[in-house]
């Protein structure tokens, strides 16, 4: 557990280094704004993109085989981006660090074959909680690196990380294969199809503010994407063995978890592009707090921080139900926007609205894992889980770019600051997001598949069945 649920971790902490240093990348590579904007798109790109398709290869093939391939592309795109001498090279190496996302189903598959059903769902919360942990080790860390060393330092470091933890993957995770008589069928077109929508639709999000949202070529791509996510829908509805089953998708518990991954990335976006906007503002804005970097650091990194007690909606699940740990990431959410839109010139405020998001999504993501994993099929669980970050990804990426647009167009100018009604135009954009998933999460059913003892683990009733050929059968073992 501690192994797959670091190399998720790592994977964030990876995809969070960058940020900081993009001034100086820019500098370094002598790169244009829209070429240094690929260092973070390149990541946010394949990840969505690649997910599903390795999920379904970690259904069909051993899943540490696959983890390792993963571990192994990602250290190759670290590597490539600490030796890169040109933008285009850096941007190779940060699509290949992209497939990194893909460890989150691998990690979910790995721990569904080795632990028990209620160790598994504190799992799912661990690893949330190490998600939003090393992303702030990674914020905090990543800026004195920047300042201080060379630029490649910033994939260096993570790179000696990563081959230690590809090699402790080899020595110590177990062999996880699949159940005898499983499908191998692996649907490339569907996989071309949904690629190929996301990649369009992604695009289209990361170039608007530039292009404009009126745009022929931001409204082309969106076409583009309908058109090839229908014909994939259309596609899955006719095979037998699909990438994604669609028809699954339409359970409300399914619903209910996509719903929570996006409004989650969503939210969390939304507070890392309007907070550090409006608190560096001049107090004499009426709503700024004319916070340094420093400070404005003090006032996120506690926000990223608080989403490691994500393993709590696992205990409220226990003592209370689904339907009340459903609620209670949207619920959280709800009331740090509420909080955000009084927060003009407060430092309180604007520190609990800060909080309420970190918590809030962190506890929507942990139970959005829990969901998947009680609702769908064990035999599709790694792609179910790698389509709800891909969920995510599109809300974080749609969160970010909203939010920049609203902020950037109610300012005449480029050193203008925006009025305080569009932060609060933000706000209230990310509000109904999150009521609109208190709403889905209150009528997602609560019914669950049938699922293994939790005082055992997968392998352990295996051993017991073994031990058991002996016995006298009572009922067919298929009703078992």
């Amino acid at each position: 557990m501690a192994l797959v649920i670091g190399a998720v971790g790592i994977y964030k902490a990876i995809e969070s280094m960058a940020s900081p240093a993009l001034p100086i990348l820019q500098g370094e590579l002598g790169a244009t704004r829209a070429e240094i904007a690929w260092v973070i798109t390149g990541v946010l790109l394949t990840g969505p993109v690649v997910t599903p398709l390795v999920g379904r290869l970690g259904d069909i093939y051993d899943k540490r085989t696959v983890l390792l391939c993963v571990l192994s592309i990602v250290g190759v795109g670290t590597l490539t981006s600490a030796l890169s001498f040109s933008m285009p090279m850096l941007i190779i190496g940060q699509l290949l660090q992209g497939f990194g996302l893909s460890t989150v189903p691998l990690a979910v598959g790995i721990m569904k074959e080795t632990q028990s059903e209620q160790r598994l769902k504190f799992g799912n919360g661990l690893m949330v909680g190490a998600i939003y942990a090393c992303t702030a080790l990674a914020m905090l860390v990543a800026g004195p690196i920047a300042d201080h060393l060379h630029y490649s330092a910033l994939f260096w470091f993570p790179f000696v990380v990563l081959v230690a933890m590809i090699v402790l993957s080899w020595r110590l995770i177990p062999s996880c294969p699949p159940a005898a008589g499983g499908s191998t069928h692996i649907d490339f077109i569907g996989a071309a199809l949904f690629g190929g929508g996301l990649a369009a639709f992604l695009v289209a999000l990361t170039n608007a503010p530039d292009w404009g949202w009126t745009s022929a070529g931001f409204l082309g791509l969106v076409g583009l994407a309908v058109a090839l996510l229908v014909t994939f829908v259309l596609a899955e509805l006719k095979i037998s063995e699909p990438l994604v089953d669609v028809r699954i998708l339409g359970g409300r518990q399914v619903i209910a978890a996509t719903v929570l991954m996006i409004v989650a990335g969503l939210v969390i976006n939304i507070f890392f592009v309007s907070v550090p906007m409006q608190v560096q503002q001049p107090t004499s804005t009426g709503y700024g707090l004319g916070a340094t970097g420093t400070t404005t650091s003090l006032i996120l990194v506690p926000g990223v921080l608080i989403g490691t007690t994500a393993p709590v909606v696992s205990w409220i699940e226990k003592v209370a139900g689904t339907r009340l740990a459903t609620l209670c990431g949207p619920g959280i959410m709800t009331a740090g926007f509420l909080c955000a839109t009084q927060s003009a010139g407060s430092v309180g405020l604007t520190d609990v609205s800060m909080l309420c998001a970190g918590l809030g999504s962190g506890m929507a993501i942990a139970q959005a894992m829990n969901l998947v994993v009680a609702a769908v099929p064990t035999d599709r669980v790694g792609a179910f889980s790698g389509l709800n970050f891909v969920a995510k990804a599109i809300g974080s990426t749609s969160g970010a770019q909203v939010s920049a647009s609203i902020l950037s167009t109610d300012a005449a100018e480029a050193g203008q600051a925006p009025g305080w009604s569009a932060f609060n135009t933000v706000f209230l954009f990310g509000l109904a997001f999150t009521v609109m998933a208190l709403v889905v999460g209150f009528f997602a059913s609560t019914k669950r598949k049938t699922m293994e003892p939790e005082s055992t683990s997968p392998r352990e009733s295996a051993r017991d069945a073994e031990g058991a050929d002996d016995d006298i059968e009572l009922e067919p073992r298929s009703s078992r």
